[in-house]
């Protein structure tokens, strides 16, 4: 019997499956394609660079990210949340107004990044936010629009985005190193090809209207993720700013070489989030929060399971893998790839009870774990940075990212306690098949 003339009822649920399986690969090869740019661009930069000049670059590449966050509590993620659940149908003038807000967004953060240049002494560190200040624009386009693809439910069309942006970082990385012009600040402007990326496909038709009602209900729900995102200092990104900063450029550049090895789980992580977070607002909008968030409470254990398995693989093929990676220029510290797990498991176990929580319209909880990461974060990190330099930074990630972790816990169990309901997370996944 042919799958063509089997059973009915097995036909209609094939033919249910491989739309949703298609939809998932593709969200999952455009997170990778685009995080395996950032990836091999920073591995190549400190490969290519000298321990100081990748430390620059660094610094550059570390506000790049802490803009990003900026620009996704304003932009992206009211976007994916409010886009499906709200607009639902209008979504197209709707995302035709988010790209015009984006803008200004934009333009606002680098003018910042510019200024930013006048607190280094170091030229090498100016240079290199001035031509972050020149691309920044151009990234938060590529950022929005294969977001947007994804609101419309075209994972594809983000994919041709994040392919795109990897053949021209590429092409121009290999440009500059082959024609001896590679430098941290040539390095920062690669990430420049961003505005080609990011006009690539069609333009949505701005209408004359409406940008300022869409702007207040960004600034609703994302409020509070800005607020986090400004308090959130815990983060490697900022530790990365600090080494710079308190101790000296090659120690923030070993952090940042350091963070490469985890950077595919959390985009791997932030694949999953991205495909996960409009499905679960519109069921949790349906069900009601607390039974939606019950229903929803396999995805942090499926997350944490995943990282688990990846930090056991990196930390066995830690030496192999920097050989491939690094040449043995970061050898010297292999030994803080334990420290290095802790701090991302903890912040894959808050991420994914924050997918919930934020498909919940719960966005003020990010700004209570920003403030207990912040406090923990800067206390710890002033407190073990100058001592202990890279490995009081890493300590820091761990301490900040726990208490951020507990805030987000004790979030979502307070949430269920104003809305109970039954536990049935099996019920959800028979429902969505």
């Amino acid at each position: 019997m042919t799958p063509e003339t089997g059973d009915p009822l097995t036909n209609v649920g094939r033919r249910r499956w491989r739309p949703l399986f298609g939809k998932v690969l593709a969200s999952v090869a455009d997170q990778g394609v685009a995080s395996s740019t950032n990836f091999v661009m920073n591995v190549l930069l400190a490969r290519w660079l000298t321990r100081s000049d990748y430390g620059a670059f660094s610094v550059a590449w570390s506000f790049c990210l802490v803009f990003a966050a900026f620009h996704n509590a304003l932009i992206v993620e009211p976007m994916i949340i409010i886009g499906p659940s709200e607009f639902g149908d209008k979504l197209k003038p709707y995302l035709a107004r988010v790209n015009r807000l984006q803008w200004l967004v934009a333009a606002a953060l680098s003018v910042v990044a510019a200024l930013l240049g006048f607190f280094y002494r170091e030229p090498v560190v100016r240079r290199s936010l001035l031509g972050l200040a020149l691309c920044l624009p151009g990234y938060m386009l590529l950022l929005t629009r294969r977001r947007e693809q994804h609101v419309m439910h075209q994972p594809g069309k983000a994919l041709r985005y994040s392919l795109i942006y990897a053949v021209l970082v590429g092409a121009v990385l290999w440009t500059l190193n082959a024609t001896s012009m590679l430098s941290a600040a040539s390095g920062t402007l690669a990430i420049g090809v961003s505005w080609i990326a990011g006009f690539a496909g069609r333009m949505p038709k701005a209408d004359s209207g409406g940008m300022m009602e869409v702007a207040k209900e960004h600034w609703r729900y994302g409020k509070w993720l800005l607020a986090s995102s400004l308090l959130a200092v815990g983060i490697p990104d900022v530790q990365t700013i600090m080494l710079s900063l308190l101790v000296d450029l090659k120690s923030a550049g070993a952090l940042r070489a350091l963070m490469n090895f985890v950077l595919p789980l959390s985009q791997l992580m932030t694949a999953f989030n991205v495909y996960a977070l409009p499905r679960f607002a519109r069921r949790i909008k349906q069900s009601g929060t607390g039974p939606g968030l019950r229903h929803v409470i396999f995805f942090p254990a499926l997350m944490l399971i995943a990282g688990m398995a990846y930090m056991a693989v990196l930390i066995m093929a830690g030496p192999f893998l920097e050989k491939v990676l690094y040449a043995g220029k970061m050898a010297e510290y292999l030994g803080y790839l334990p420290l290095l797990a802790a701090g991302a498991l903890l912040a894959v176990l808050a991420g994914g009870f924050s997918t919930l929580l934020r498909a919940a319209q719960n966005s003020a909880h990010q700004f209570v774990s920003g403030v207990a990461g912040s406090v923990v974060g800067v206390g710890s990190a002033f407190a073990l940075l100058k001592k202990f330099g890279l490995a009081g930074a890493l300590w820091s990630i761990i301490l900040a990212n726990a208490a951020a972790t507990a805030v987000v816990i004790g979030a979502y169990a307070l949430a269920l306690r104003k809305d109970p309901a039954r536990w049935a997370p099996l019920h959800y996944l028979r429902e969505n098949k």
